[in-house]
């Protein structure tokens, strides 16, 4: 089905690219707007029942996290989570802390995601896919296009003074949304960029 709608070659391959034989290279921007961005899952669900298949997916804040669902392979799972909430079940996940730089830990969260994705690596995706978060020392946008899933969506939705802020290699990051809320400039459909880079 799946093979149908995107187009592929005849060795198998998908016929993506310019040039009159080739569709598109479809990139697909998802941006912040914390609870209200689960409507974010709707959006890509009616876009690929519609043909619309993204090649490439960049997410800021909860943007990151569905797009990094949908590119895991675990875009239903987040559904399902996500209607599952209420009132009690919201608070059971805040580790509410009174010291440190963040109110909330994300611990709890970040298990949740754990659970559903695993150790799973950016690299490893069958598309290409980046989050957005900010370096809390410079203030530069980092794309973040290698290393663990979790940890990459963790530093995107990190909001300051409510999330701690996420260490990833040597720096610690926070909210994309902060630099960049909504990621049509992320270029990984150009080139592949480390882990981290700062955009100058």
């Amino acid at each position: 089905m799946l093979d149908r709608v995107i187009g592929r070659g005849q060795n198998g391959t998908d016929k993506v690219g310019l040039g009159a034989t080739r569709r598109p290279v479809i990139g697909l921007a998802l941006g912040g707007g914390a609870a209200r961005g689960f409507a974010h899952i709707g959006i890509v669900k009616a876009l690929i029942a519609h043909g619309i298949v993204p090649d490439v997916v960049v997410g800021t804040s909860i943007g990151a996290v569905v797009g990094g669902a949908y590119a895991s392979g675990h875009l239903d799972t987040l559904e399902e989570w996500a209607r599952s909430l209420q009132p009690r079940s919201v608070l059971s996940y805040l580790d509410i802390r009174l010291n440190g730089s963040g109110l909330i830990g994300g611990t709890k969260l970040a298990a949740e995601l754990e659970a559903s994705i695993g150790p799973t690596l950016i690299e490893d995706l069958p598309i290409k896919f980046a989050t957005v978060a900010t370096e809390v020392r410079t203030g530069h946008e980092i794309w973040l296009t290698h290393g663990r899933m979790v940890d990459a969506m963790r530093a995107s939705y990190a909001l300051p003074g409510i999330f701690s802020p996420v260490l990833v290699g040597d720096r610690w990051l926070v909210d994309g949304a902060l630099v960049n809320p909504v990621p049509v400039s992320t270029p990984t459909a150009r080139r592949s960029i480390p882990m981290a880079r700062p955009l100058r």
